[in-house]
C-alpha cells in the first residue's frame, strides 16, 4: 500500500464523518459532514479545525498501537494467547511480510498501518493548513501548532520504532533522518504556539529527538523550557475499540497477556517501586499456561497514556548534564514515588540510574523499545525464550520496512 493511499484512506474517512475525544472530554464529539462533500471540498478552510482535531484522533490511535507493538519488542509484556492474530508479537518476531504488524488497523493489533496512516495525515494537513491565509481561517497558527506537534511525534515514534521507512514514495530514510524530520516539525509547533500545553509538550518532543540525534546541547536547551508539573496525554475512552487502553483491555480484561518477569517485584533497597505497579493474580492467561501478572498503571480502558511530560525534560537533563544535577533530579523522582534516595556514584553508575529511571518511570508508555535502541540491551531484556512456553523470540531490534510499502515505492523498487 502506498504512503498516499493511507493519506487517501482517512481523508475519504473525513468526507462522511468524524469522532475523536478532545482532551479533557468524556464524550465523543462527532461532526457530520455535508451528505453531498467530495475530497476537494475538504481544500475548503471551514474544514480547519475538523482536519486538525482528526489529526489529533489519528496519531492518539497509532500511539495506543504503537504501545502496543513496543511493550512486546521491548520485553515489558509477554503474549499468553492462543490465536494466530497477533503472533508475531506473541514471538517477538515481526518481519516484512508479517500481515498483522502491517495490516491490521486501529482496534486491532497492528502497528504500521495506523502509524503511516496519523503521519501522512499530519502531513497532509499541515500542507492545506499552510495554504490557507489567516483571513481565511479564525485561529489558524494555533491548528498549526497543533498539527505540528502531532507530525513531530508522529516522526518520533517511526524512528523509535522502525528500521528505515520511506515518506510519500520518497526515498528510504534512517532513524536519524526522522528525528530530523520530527526536530523540524517540533521547532515549527514551538514558534507558532501561543498555548501553553503545545509549546510545552513540543519543548519535550524537541528535546527528545535532539537527543535521539546525539544533540546534547539542543537537548538541554528544549528541556530547561519545560514548565514543572507539565503533562501531556494521548487521551483513551470506553467508547469504541479504536480508541480504548489496549494494554488494559488485553491484560486486565482479556487476560490475553502477561508482564515479563523482568517487571515483577521491582524494588529499590528492599522497597517496592509503586512506578512498576504489578500484581500476581495466581491465575493464567488465556493460554492457559503463562502466570497471569497484571499491571496497575492504567485503572481502566479509559486511562490516558502519557506522551510528553516534565518528568521527561528533567531525565533528558539528567542525561546530558550527569553529576549531583542528575543525582538530584532522581531523587526527586525517588521522593515523588516514595522511595529510598539514590546515593550517587561514579559518572557511569549515575547514567546507568538515568536509564533505569526511564525503565520504570515509563513503564508500559512506549519508551523502552527506543531506549533499547539508543542504549542498548536488547540480549539482556527482550531475547531468549518464552518462560512458560517453547517459543523462541525473534529479538526484534527495529521493525522492518513492510515489502507492500518498498514493492509499491518507485523510489525504492526500481
Amino acid at each position: 500500500m502506498r504512503h498516499h493511499d493511507y493519506r487517501q484512506r482517512v481523508i475519504n474517512g473525513l468526507i462522511l464523518a468524524a469522532a475523536v475525544t478532545l482532551p479533557g472530554c468524556d464524550n465523543l464529539l462527532e461532526v457530520e459532514l455535508p451528505g453531498a462533500t467530495t475530497a476537494d471540498a475538504l481544500d475548503d478552510p471551514g474544514f480547519a479545525t475538523l482536519l486538525t482535531t482528526s489529526v489529533q484522533g489519528e496519531f492518539e490511535c497509532a500511539y495506543s498501537s504503537f504501545v502496543w507493538g513496543t511493550s512486546h519488542l521491548g520485553g515489558e509484556i509477554i503474549g499468553g494467547f492462543v490465536e494466530a492474530g497477533g503472533a508475531e508479537w506473541l514471538q517477538r518476531n515481526v518481519t516484512p511480510a508479517s500481515s498483522d504488524y502491517v495490516g491490521s488497523g486501529c482496534g486491532g493489533t497492528g502497528v504500521y498501518a495506523p502509524m503511516a496512516t496519523a503521519r501522512a495525515l499530519a502531513d497532509d494537513v499541515i500542507g492545506r493548513l499552510e495554504a490557507w491565509t489567516d483571513q481565511d481561517v479564525g485561529g489558524r497558527s494555533e491548528l498549526l501548532a497543533k498539527a505540528y506537534l502531532y507530525a513531530g511525534f508522529n516522526y518520533v515514534i517511526f524512528g523509535d520504532a522502525m528500521c528505515s521507512a520511506a515518506f510519500d514514495n520518497g526515498p528510504e530514510v534512517e532513524p536519524p533522518g526522522m528525528f530530523e524530520l520530527a526536530k523540524n516539525r517540533f521547532t515549527e509547533a514551538v514558534s507558532l504556539a501561543n498555548d501553553a500545553e503545545i509549546r510545552n509538550a513540543a519543548y519535550v518532543g524537541l528535546a527528545r529527538a535532539n537527543l535521539s540525534l546525539g544533540d546534547n546541547s539542543g537537548a538541554l536547551s528544549a528541556a530547561e523550557q519545560v514548565s514543572p508539573g507539565f503533562r501531556y496525554d494521548v487521551t483513551r475512552s470506553s467508547a469504541n475499540n479504536s480508541r480504548r487502553n489496549i494494554i488494559y483491555l488485553n491484560n486486565n480484561q482479556n487476560r490475553r497477556i502477561s508482564m515479563d518477569p523482568h517487571y515483577w517485584d521491582v524494588t529499590w533497597m528492599g522497597e517496592v517501586d509503586p512506578r512498576v505497579a504489578v500484581v500476581n493474580t495466581g491465575g493464567k492467561t488465556t493460554d492457559g499456561v503463562t502466570d497471569l501478572w497484571l499491571q496497575t498503571k492504567y485503572s481502566s480502558d479509559s486511562s490516558p497514556y502519557r506522551l510528553a511530560s516534565y518528568v521527561e525534560a528533567q531525565l533528558i537533563i539528567a542525561e546530558v548534564t550527569g553529576g549531583q544535577r542528575a543525582v538530584d533530579i532522581i531523587n526527586e523522582l525517588h521522593a515523588a514515588a516514595g522511595i529510598p534516595a539514590f546515593e550517587g556514584g561514579s559518572e557511569a553508575e549515575i547514567r546507568d540510574q538515568v536509564i533505569e529511571e526511564r525503565r520504570r518511570e515509563f513503564f508500559l508508555e512506549g519508551k523502552r523499545f527506543g531506549d533499547l535502541r539508543r542504549y542498548g540491551g536488547f540480549a539482556d531484556w527482550t531475547k531468549g525464550t518464552h518462560p512458560f512456553t517453547p517459543i523462541t523470540y525473534g529479538g526484534n531490534e527495529c521493525m522492518p520496512l513492510p515489502n507492500v510499502e518498498r514493492f509499491n515505492n518507485p523510489s525504492l523498487s526500481g
